[in-house]
């Protein structure tokens, strides 16, 4: 304020009381300490967040005339006799109402700017509380996604052991081998938020392994990967479901053939995963809960990849077709911290 205002003596050609400018506007300030501080540790906390928006504003005007009146009474007791004591020109006598004025303007300007600048970083704390509230709660959804998925997983794989035993299959040892191995996948690389690719793929064989010992001949399966699977990452168990689905309300499901075709090619860091599986002419009883490890993984998807990928699922009377696009890159991963 005192470098603007000490251009009114640049203009007259009197330099020298250039200084008194910036003197003049620091006694004036505790007027504009008044307005700027009184609305900003005041009257916004206690009315204007709390919504009590009258209140605000009449405590706004209140301060808005107490200042103005503060301002010729500055000028009169303080100013002028300084400018008389400097032999600085004294100007004028104004009357009251252009004092009012006068005061009003310089003070709402410097308020103007100091309440600004407190909303700007206001709104700037609350963008942060709100990220850093957004990612929790991303970071909590997902950890409770995977533990609805990890018992709904272990429960699936245990029925088709159990579903071994009961035929007393040469194959059961070898199933608990398998088993064992998923387990231990999913009490350690499970707790990480991405992991090689090939580390999903071999899961995927894994299991498929476990389930074509218990189907035997009657498990028509078609495997094809291709592309770059060991420099790409992916979450953990983000594919498994689409093929746990396809075994357990597709394959188990038909009394005729049973049929599986999966397809995954990496493209860079593009990932293309399709899933093909027949599936009975009638909907099982049980419909309601049938797909709950698909809701899961949609719903995943959605958190981890939300402008990265494309997931259609279709069906008719004889197939379930799942086609999934991935930009693994793109990954969206909660803070850790």
């Amino acid at each position: 304020m005192g470098f603007i205002y000490g251009f009114l003596y640049v203009a007259e050609h009197r330099l020298q009381y250039f200084a008194l400018s910036f003197l003049e506007s620091f006694l004036y300030l505790p007027q504009h300490i008044l307005l700027s501080y009184g609305i900003i540790y005041f009257i916004l906390p206690h009315y204007i967040f709390k919504g009590r928006y009258w209140q605000g504003i009449a405590g706004v005007f209140f301060l808005i005339v107490l200042v103005a009146f503060l301002s010729p009474l500055t000028l009169k007791f303080i100013i002028n006799p300084l400018r008389l004591a400097t032999n600085a020109p004294v100007g004028p006598a104004k009357t009251l109402f252009y004092s009012l004025m006068a005061g009003l303007r310089g003070s709402m300007t410097v308020a103007g700017f100091a309440v600004a600048i407190k909303l700007v970083k206001l709104w700037y704390l609350k963008k942060v509380d709100n990220e850093r509230l957004e990612k929790a709660n991303l970071r909590s959804e997902l950890e409770a996604l995977k533990g609805q998925l990890h018992p709904h997983f272990m429960f699936n794989t245990l029925n088709s052991i159990y579903s071994l035993a009961l035929k007393k299959s040469d194959y059961t040892p070898d199933a608990i081998l398998r088993l064992s191995q998923l387990m231990r996948y999913i009490l350690t690389e499970c707790n990480n938020t991405t992991i090689e690719l090939f580390k999903e793929v071999q899961v995927l064989h894994h299991y498929i392994e476990l389930e074509k010992n218990r189907f035997g001949s009657r498990l028509d399966i078609s495997l094809n990967i291709q592309g770059d699977i060991q420099n790409n990452r992916i979450p953990p168990l983000l594919l498994m479901p689409f093929l746990e689905n396809s075994f357990k309300h597709g394959a188990n499901e038909m009394t005729e053939q049973a049929w599986i075709s999966m397809d995954l090619e990496v493209e860079g860091s593009m990932l293309k995963f399709k899933l093909i599986n027949g599936k009975p002419h009638e909907e099982p009883d049980n419909k309601e809960s049938a797909h709950v490890g698909l809701l899961n993984v949609q719903r995943r998807l959605e958190l981890l990849y939300p402008d990265a990928h494309e997931l259609r699922i279709t069906k008719d009377a004889d197939t379930f077709v799942v086609a999934l696009t991935i930009q693994l890159h793109k990954v969206k991963l909660p803070d850790p911290s």
